[in-house]
């Protein structure tokens, strides 16, 4: 190995301790970059060491009632943490549902990407780990995402990484999520830092997308056996989410600078439109890592829609805003806000779906329940038509705090929750601290009981 490799390795090393340091010394870890220059290239430490003076940090007050229930995911009994959660549903069987999450179980500071699966709409979950072909230079996985294609196979893609730079794999399950039998690497272990994977599935091909020094997208029509060219998107491409239409078209979603933009693959390669100007977060009185990261949905008619956390409307806390477009993505609805709380609490971390009948669901993390803007709850709206929503609703009948978990202590909760939709029912995943840990929680919602 070169001199220069190795002073450049032996540095990050020296960094990251001392910031591991740091982070013990005011009782809270640390989330590093896995490069100095870009914050968007950001993972968990990979010690996260538990604090001994960590005190649970319950909210206090009884349940709400509310006509469905909050059921945990995760199956461990450990006091470890479970976070950002990915949920899809067998298009085959609705009551097969899949959530890929981080998980911290091992209790060494190492982290892993778990499946949970149930076959009867979230009343049983069992767990299953899809990184098998284990890399000796990444023990770390994270980011989980999860999608099934059309005929029933479940995919999964994660980066695994640490101490090495990250790489991108897919794994896959042909018996919904109980086993896992196949994995192959979309990246290359010498092509650079990946992070933040996403997936997509059309009828004949996986799409794997990620973040490097640009935004990346490669696809296998072999149920990810082998994989095709990568492709750039763009150069400044971050946090994307990606979904394919009818006729097998890619169309991704993501943040560029201070603009969300959407690129769709007309096989010649990607048309970029912006869809809207972000505002950055405003400041909150939490620690935990949020950005405005988009999440996106087509309807069955082929409507576009996409929504984002923003800060733009100033002494009101950050909302989360939609837009829609009717032409494939070449001009875009001016941003509405979805939440009414009219208030300065913030809105974060959207979920966006949309049903069989064309009707959009979003569902969101939301403090306006906490006069400090602390402690958290989800919150979700309806709306027939893509354009008008219906009341906000309460979604969680116990608020979390975010600092209630010992091993992260308040530093991350994920960036982004999930939600998925069948015909009657919703489906929206969070991470949640009412056990004095992080868990993913569910909560199965019959359509009709929230209009």
């Amino acid at each position: 190995m070169p001199k220069s490799k190795l002073f450049t390795l032996a540095s990050l090393i020296t960094l990251l301790a001392v910031v591991a340091a740091a982070a013990i010394a005011i009782g809270r870890p640390a989330v590093v970059a896995t490069t100095s220059t870009d914050p968007d290239m950001m993972v968990p430490s990979t010690n996260m060491p538990l604090s001994a003076s960590w005190k649970a940090h319950p909210v206090a007050g009884a349940p709400v009632s509310l006509p469905w229930a909050n059921t945990r995911v995760n199956t461990d009994n450990t006091t470890e943490a479970q976070n950002e959660p990915s949920v899809a549903v067998d298009p085959r069987n609705p009551s097969h549902i899949v959530v890929g999450a981080n998980n911290w179980q091992a209790g060494t500071g190492q982290f892993e990407v778990y499946a949970y699966v149930t076959f009867n709409g979230g009343q049983s979950w069992t767990a299953s780990q899809p990184y098998i072909n284990r890399n000796a230079s990444r023990l770390n996985a994270a980011d989980p995402t999860v999608a099934f294609g059309a005929d029933g196979t479940l995919y999964m893609a994660f980066v695994a990484f640490a101490p090495a730079d990250g790489a991108v794999a897919l794994s896959r399950s042909t018996d919904g999520g109980l086993s896992w039998a196949n994995q192959s690497w979309a990246s290359s272990f010498t092509g650079g830092a990946a992070d933040k994977p996403t997936l997509a599935v059309g009828s004949s091909t996986v799409y794997v997308l990620w973040q490097g020094t640009s935004l990346y997208a490669r696809s296998s029509a072999d149920k990810g056996s082998t994989w095709g060219t990568i492709r750039t998107i763009e150069t400044n491409g971050r946090n994307a989410t990606a979904l394919v239409d009818r006729s097998g078209l890619l169309t991704v979603f993501y943040n560029a600078g201070s603009f969300l933009r959407v690129a769709r693959d007309g096989r010649s390669g990607f048309t970029v439109n912006t869809v809207a100007k972000t505002t950055a977060l405003q400041a909150r009185p939490t620690h935990y890592r949020a950005s405005n990261y988009p999440t996106a949905a087509m309807a069955p008619d082929g409507t576009l829609y996409v929504a984002w956390a923003d800060g733009r409307n100033v002494g009101q806390g950050n909302d989360i805003l939609l837009s829609r477009s009717v032409n494939n993505g070449s001009s875009w609805s001016n941003a509405t806000v979805v939440n009414t709380d009219g208030s300065s609490a913030d809105q974060l971390m959207p979920a966006l779906t949309v049903d069989s009948s064309g009707a959009v669901s979003v569902a969101w993390l939301d403090t306006r329940n906490d006069p400090s803007n602390y402690n958290y709850d989800v919150y979700m709206a309806r709306s027939g038509d893509g354009v008008h929503f219906g009341a906000n609703t309460r979604v969680t009948n116990v608020a979390s705090n975010p600092d209630n978990d010992p091993r992260t202590q308040g530093s991350l909760i994920g960036d982004y929750f999930a939600m998925a939709a069948t015909d009657g029912m919703l489906y929206p995943v969070w991470t949640d601290t009412r056990n004095n840990n992080e868990d993913i929680y569910m909560a199965p919602i019959a359509i009709a009981t929230t209009k």
